[in-house]
C-alpha cells in the first residue's frame, strides 16, 4: 500500500512539472517559444510590458514649503501641461470680473471679425465709464487697434466702440459672448457688457481658466497683453494714442507671456496672468479675483509654486 502511495505521489510530480513547463514555453494562443522570441518574432518582455505613457505626477509639491496667505476671495494657478491646479482658493466662488471680460471680447472679436476692419466712433462709445475718455468722436481706428487699446489699456471705450460696429451688422456681442463662455463650458459665467462694468455679470477663476487656455491660441492677443506701452494710431495716422498697460507685474516677474488686469468697487481687484515654465514646454495660469492686492497676491503665489514644485 506504502508503495503505491509513493507511485502516485512520483507520478503526479512528474504531470505537474511537465505542466509548469508548458505554461512557460507557451503563450496564450499556443505559440511556442524558443528562448526569448516567440513565432511571432516578439519578445517575452515585448508581449508582456505596457507602453509607458508621459508621467502626470510632474510638477511634485514638497509640503514643506507652507501655501501663501493671499486677500483674494477667489484665486488658483493652474499648471497647462499636467492640467492641474497647483493652488486653489475658491475656485468655483461666482464674482464679478470687472475687466477681465475683455479677454473674451477680444476672443469673439478675433473669431468673428476681420481684424483689419475700420470701425467709426460714435457718441455712445465716449468715455462710456463717465471718468476716462480714450477715443474720439467719428475717429476711424482698426478692430486690431481696438483690442490693443482693450488688452493694454483696458479702455472701456474701445470694447464699447466694437459693441456698437457689430450692432450694425445685426450682431449682439453680449450674446455672442455667452455663446462662446457655453461652448468653454464655463458653467459659472454670464456676461452683460462687453466691457465689464456691469457687476451684474460674474464668472469663477476655474471658467477663466478655461477662456485663457483657449484664448492662447491668439498668439495676437497674448503679444499685447505682454507689451508694456505701445502706439495706436487711427486708421488715417491722424490721431495717435499713446497707451501703457495697468498691468504692473511686467517687466516685475520672469517670464511672463501677459496679463489681463481688472477692477471696480464691488470686483475690487481681479487679474490674469500667463508665466513660462523655462525648458518644461509648460505654462502657470494665474487667476485672482476679489483682491485688495491682486499684483502682491499674484507675485506671491508665482513665487511660492516655483519654490514649492520641481518640474
Amino acid at each position: 500500500m506504502q508503495s503505491k502511495l509513493y507511485i502516485l505521489s512520483g507520478v503526479l510530480s512528474v504531470l505537474i512539472l511537465i505542466n509548469v513547463f508548458f505554461i512557460f514555453n507557451f503563450n496564450s494562443v499556443g505559440e511556442y517559444y524558443t528562448g526569448q522570441t516567440s513565432i511571432t518574432g516578439l519578445t517575452s518582455q515585448q508581449a508582456y510590458v505596457f507602453p509607458i505613457s508621459e508621467s502626470s505626477y510632474l510638477p511634485v509639491l514638497n509640503t514643506i514649503i507652507q501655501r501663501p496667505i493671499v486677500s483674494a476671495k477667489s484665486a488658483v494657478v493652474y499648471d497647462t501641461r499636467s492640467a492641474r491646479f497647483l493652488f486653489s482658493k475658491n475656485p468655483d466662488a461666482r464674482l464679478p470680473i470687472a475687466s477681465l471680460t475683455k479677454l473674451l471680447n477680444a476672443v469673439v472679436a478675433a473669431e468673428n471679425f476681420n481684424l483689419d476692419e475700420v470701425v467709426q466712433v460714435t457718441k455712445e462709445s465716449i468715455k462710456v465709464d463717465d471718468e476716462k475718455q480714450t477715443l474720439y468722436l467719428d475717429e476711424k481706428i482698426s478692430i486690431r487697434n481696438l483690442l490693443k487699446m482693450m488688452l493694454i489699456e483696458s479702455s472701456n471705450d474701445a470694447a464699447y466702440a466694437l459693441k456698437y460696429h457689430a450692432e450694425k451688422s445685426g450682431i449682439d456681442l453680449a450674446a455672442l459672448m455667452n455663446k462662446k463662455a457655453v461652448e468653454l463650458e464655463m458653467n459659472q459665467s454670464i456676461f452683460n457688457d462687453p466691457a465689464g462694468l456691469n457687476d451684474d455679470a460674474l464668472s469663477s477663476a476655474g471658467d477663466l481658466v478655461k477662456l485663457v487656455k483657449y484664448s492662447l491660441k491668439f498668439n495676437e492677443l497674448w503679444a499685447a497683453m505682454s507689451e508694456k506701452s505701445a502706439v495706436v494710431e487711427s486708421a488715417n495716422g491722424s490721431i495717435s494714442h499713446q497707451i501703457k498697460s495697468t498691468n504692473q507685474l511686467l517687466g516685475v516677474i520672469p517670464d511672463i507671456v501677459g496679463g489681463k488686469t481688472g477692477y471696480t468697487d464691488a470686483a475690487l481687484g481681479c487679474l490674469v496672468l500667463v508665466v513660462d515654465v523655462p525648458g518644461k514646454n509648460d505654462k502657470l495660469i494665474v487667476v485672482v479675483l476679489g483682491s485688495t492686492e491682486r499684483f502682491t497676491d499674484t507675485e506671491k503665489l508665482v513665487t511660492w509654486v516655483k519654490q514649492a514644485y520641481t518640474w
